[in-house]
């Protein structure tokens, strides 16, 4: 059932909030993805001061999505980083919500957000990276229209290598 959140532009304020989902929301998302240990040793604090540099640079585009006073879940996108796409393609670099908050529209919320901040930007069309192996990902992108194109790549993360797909959506119409 869908719950009513409010989506607005994150600032420097929110960088302990996004920090505490991120590490949250990946240490439920991987698990059995990635290493346990990796996982339990992610630190708010180290993350925190991450999105402290980022929202201060203003070089990505951050929105969160918060139901009272709490931050449920946040996205950050921009222009695309990918070498095969032109000036017309944004990417959507992360997108987290809180594990309580899953399946209550939060995430498709999030996504329909940014993806109207980027077509009044002037894009045509948008594209996110996401672990092969994390399903519950896969099928949220499929079912808000994103679809999957041949592009694959390798990353490392913990010491193991995992393999990343990539989903593409057209922003047109």
């Amino acid at each position: 059932m869908p719950m009513r959140a409010e989506i607005r532009q994150a600032t420097y304020q929110d960088a302990e909030a996004i920090a505490t989902v991120h590490v949250i929301s990946w240490q439920a998302a991987y698990q059995g993805i990635m290493p346990e240990q990796f996982l339990k040793e992610l630190s708010v604090e180290a993350r925190a001061a991450t999105w402290q540099k980022s929202l201060t640079t203003g070089k990505l585009s951050v929105s969160v999505a918060y139901i009272g006073e709490t931050i449920a879940g946040w996205i950050a996108f921009g222009a695309c980083r990918d070498v095969d796409k032109d000036a017309s393609w944004a990417e959507v670099e992360a997108l987290y919500v809180s594990p309580e908050f899953w399946r209550h529209g939060i995430g498709e919320r999030l996504s329909d957000s940014a993806r109207q901040l980027l077509r009044a930007a002037g894009y045509s069309n948008v594209a996110l990276w996401v672990l092969s192996e994390n399903r519950r990902a896969t099928a949220f992108y499929e079912g808000i229209g994103f679809a999957r194109d041949d592009a694959s790549k390798v990353i490392q993360i913990g010491g193991v290598s995992l393999t990343e797909i990539r989903y593409c959506c057209s922003l047109r119409g």
